[in-house]
């Protein structure tokens, strides 16, 4: 994080009985700037993890509303962003939680976010989807506002099908995109199923209806 040139602000969520503090840039265009066209040649590398998605909020209200998806299970993030729904998975007491993200400033600013709440530092790594190097299976894997470009879609399902347990669940958080329907039919087609649960989510005037899919392995 030292190396950007960016002020930074706190806000409060509250859902349902619990509140959370959170770290993040006050302005996100001056972010943007400091991007350099080397860096969005390599990987059209903008810094996504420095907004607050409503996919997150709405993602955080489906998790503190049916905790027994997380309570007791290792858990993986992927894409932790400024690290909202990493803390509501903390709270929820998993008995181990591995935080992943493309971005090293995002796992910074969430490593500050954790100590903000009061709650150790949490487990933190690098990780591209599209060359996955992780040790373990896992009972969960969560995301939200992952399915955003096509080519993605095939690294990540191959991702779950390597480190998700057979009898574990994906819980995915999105906004009802259209160009997601590829990304489910894609799922069905390697051998998984789901049901959705729709949060509205209220942001600058709209309101967003985040579906918050739960995803397993047919059996």
């Amino acid at each position: 994080m030292q190396k950007l040139n960016v002020e930074f602000e706190i806000k409060e969520f509250q859902f349902l009985q619990t509140k959370f503090r959170l770290k993040k840039v006050k302005n996100l265009d001056v972010l943007v700037d400091q991007v350099s066209d080397e860096l969005f040649a390599e990987d059209e590398r903008l810094p996504y993890w420095a907004e607050l998605w409503p996919s997150a909020i709405g993602l955080s209200h489906f998790l503190l509303r049916h905790p027994g998806l997380i309570k007791g299970k290792r858990a993986l993030e992927l894409g932790v962003g400024l690290g909202l729904t990493s803390l509501v998975i903390h709270s929820l007491q998993p008995e181990r939680l591995l935080l992943t993200d493309y971005e090293a400033d995002a796992l910074q600013l969430v490593k500050e976010n954790f100590l903000l709440n009061g709650f150790s530092e949490p487990e933190v790594q690098l990780l591209d989807w599209r060359r996955p190097h992780l040790q373990e299976t896992f009972d969960c894997i969560v995301a939200s506002d992952i399915l955003y470009e096509e080519r993605f879609f095939r690294p990540l399902i191959l991702l779950f099908k390597q480190f998700l347990r057979f009898d574990g669940r994906i819980i995915i958080a999105e906004p009802n995109r259209v160009i997601a329907k590829k990304f489910f039919k894609m799922l069905m087609n390697f051998g998984f199923s789901y049901d959705f649960n729709i949060v509205p989510v209220v942001q600058d005037g709209k309101t967003i209806q985040v579906h918050n899919y739960v995803i397993k392995q047919k059996f």
